[in-house]
């Protein structure tokens, strides 16, 4: 039943404001159309930021490694964790399968083609789609990027996307560069300075957290030696992008090796068909938990040793890396994935974390409570998962994952 504009409500209108900041995305679509001052209210850029940063509304959304052409899917993040004794309903997104390269306040960014053609911007819960934007490759670059992201410069209100790509500048030399795409109702994309090359990115889509890109990277002319003659040791930092002033830094990792100080990774070389590559061990990889920028340290085959993650509590301070959880390899709980597989964290609560795990081509779910140490596989309803090849199960085939906060957001009016 639609209120008159003229009725005069008895509540204060902060207390309207305060109570709307609590409402699920999805409700708020509908309260927009109470009337046309609640419309204007709600459809503000101050009232949906400040709602955003109220947001407690996680969603998981996924596509298989093999689903092109196929439904991106997604779940309630809060029913993983908490309805553990009820299966958790899997809904499609209703959009062909793209690459998923980030998220900034409730917006996925969306990537097409391989070497990537267009970027697209989509909001799950409004439905909101930007403009299709195709990419711009300056001559003589690799069109296939070496690293990526999307985030928000606050300064200007504008989200950008970050890409890297190799580039010839001399002879048999190596250079890069590195572009940034200002999404806004004319797309724009301009060359930025940085400092990549020799630097090696093991993160493709980089981390957003306050106002910049995180990429884990190491310099493959600064390795050492290891006990292990088939072993180097590689020095992992992690490379930074300010979104406001466009600009590049460096971070330096927490010293979770206490054996080797400094190196926090290896490369494992071939024995005996040196045609063969060798592989990395030991990879770190970057997330967000409870808004802070955070580290995960997962050692391959090593059943002495523990899945630790890492949090800044204040950015860009090094002293102030702070080790937040503690899980050991111990065969009971989890097991050390082997080199090559995966343990990322997608989402932590008070109580719980949830996990994906990889095993080769096979990726799961795991939901792990730190306070009673021990591991649920949660229930999944695929009844809907047109990914039906490929379902979100114990034992389904690759994902991958992603978290976002539902929101308002769009990126421009």
């Amino acid at each position: 039943m639609r209120q008159d504009e003229s009725d005069e409500c008895d509540l204060p209108e902060d207390l309207i404001w305060e109570i709307l900041l609590w409402l699920p995305g999805r409700l708020l679509l509908l309260l927009r159309t109470v009337c046309r001052a609640w419309n204007s209210f709600i459809s503000s850029h101050e009232f949906v930021m400040h709602h955003h940063q109220r947001s407690t509304q996680p969603r998981l959304v996924y596509c298989s490694l093999e689903s092109e052409g196929l439904d991106v899917m997604q779940c309630s993040v809060s029913s993983l964790l908490y309805n553990q004794l009820q299966p958790t309903r899997i809904e499609p997104l209703h959009i062909k399968y793209k690459s998923i390269q980030g998220s900034c306040n409730g917006l996925l960014c969306l990537c097409e083609g391989l070497p990537y053609k267009t970027l697209t911007l989509f909001n799950p819960c409004t439905r909101w789609v930007s403009l299709i934007v195709p990419f711009e490759y300056p001559n003589g670059d690799d069109r296939h990027p070496v690293f990526c992201g999307l985030g928000y410069d606050a300064l200007r209100n504008k989200y950008k996307f970050v890409t890297c790509s190799k580039t010839s500048i001399t002879v048999g030399g190596l250079g890069s560069r590195a572009i940034v795409c200002t999404l806004d109702a004319n797309p724009s994309w301009k060359t930025v300075d940085h400092p990549m090359f020799p630097y090696f990115t093991w993160c493709h889509s980089g981390t957003f957290v306050s106002g910049t890109l995180n990429w884990i990277a190491h310099d493959p002319s600064k390795n050492g030696e290891d006990d292990d003659p088939f072993r180097l040791l590689l020095e992992y930092f992690i490379l930074t992008f300010q979104l406001e002033t466009e600009s590049f830094g460096r971070l330096r990792l927490p010293r979770n090796n206490h054996t080797h100080p400094g190196f926090f990774g290896r490369l494992r070389l071939p024995r005996n068909n040196h045609t063969l590559p060798g592989f990395y061990e030991d990879v770190p990889s970057l997330h967000v938990l409870k808004n802070f920028l955070s580290i995960c340290f997962h050692p391959a085959y090593d059943n002495t040793a523990a899945y630790t993650i890492w949090i800044m509590k204040e950015y860009g301070v090094e002293k102030s890396w702070t080790l937040l959880l503690r899980i050991p390899f111990n065969g009971r709980i989890i097991t050390p994935p082997p080199p090559g597989n995966w343990l990322e964290p997608l989402y932590m609560s008070e109580d719980y974390i949830l996990l994906a795990y990889g095993e080769f081509y096979r990726g799961k779910l795991l939901v792990y409570n730190f306070r009673r140490r021990e591991v649920v596989h949660p229930m999944i309803d695929i009844s809907s998962d047109s990914l039906s090849i490929y379902p979100l199960s114990k034992f389904s085939y690759g994902k991958f994952f992603h978290v976002y906060h539902e929101s308002l957001v769009s990126c421009f009016p």
